[in-house]
């Protein structure tokens, strides 16, 4: 679920020949990304999620946006499949029926998530959490001196890659 590489991952660091931390870089990756979509209320990582809604009218939102497909609609308890062909759905997550019945009960969705391409921020962003993660498990935990100011290590974005994010998505309930 990284929205970087590996080779990206090894190259920040430095690491490029040690293949003995390879695994753990790679959690460290994933790790990252969640921490970076949590931050920006939206995926950065283009997948498939599998979501179930109560529902009771013709306009619903699903909660990981943007979304950029509708893959299915099932009933849970009736196994009744919609015809999603009758549903918009908006980048922010927001369903509504354009012809049929209105959706009521639980219903389970399928759906898209997320950019095609992570933007470059984001990539960067990642390194940059990844790297200040890795510094601080090797030796560089607690305090870090920057002339006279000291920075405490205990975050995990650090303030130059959430200034690669950008403002966090607005959350509507």
């Amino acid at each position: 679920m990284a929205i970087v590489t590996l080779a990206e991952v090894k190259a920040q660091l430095n690491n490029v020949d040690d293949t003995d931390d390879d695994t753990e870089l790679m959690l460290y990756a994933d790790a990252a990304t969640s921490a970076l979509e949590e931050h920006k209320h939206e995926v950065i990582e283009r997948r498939e999620f599998t979501e179930q809604v109560t529902a009771g009218g013709s306009v619903l939102r699903l909660s990981h946006t943007p979304v950029v497909d509708l893959v299915s609609v099932v009933g849970v308890d009736s196994g009744q499949e919609w015809d999603t062909s009758r549903l918009r759905v908006s980048p922010s997550g927001l369903v509504r029926v354009l012809s049929g019945p209105a959706l009521v009960g639980a219903l389970e969705f399928t759906y898209t998530a997320g950019p095609a391409v992570p933007r470059p921020g984001e990539k960067l962003a990642a390194l940059i959490v990844i790297q200040h993660l890795w510094e601080t498990q090797r030796g560089r935990a607690g305090a870090v001196y920057a002339g006279d100011v000291v920075v405490p290590a205990g975050y995990a974005i650090p303030n130059r890659a959430a200034e690669l994010l950008g403002a966090p998505t607005p959350v509507v309930a």
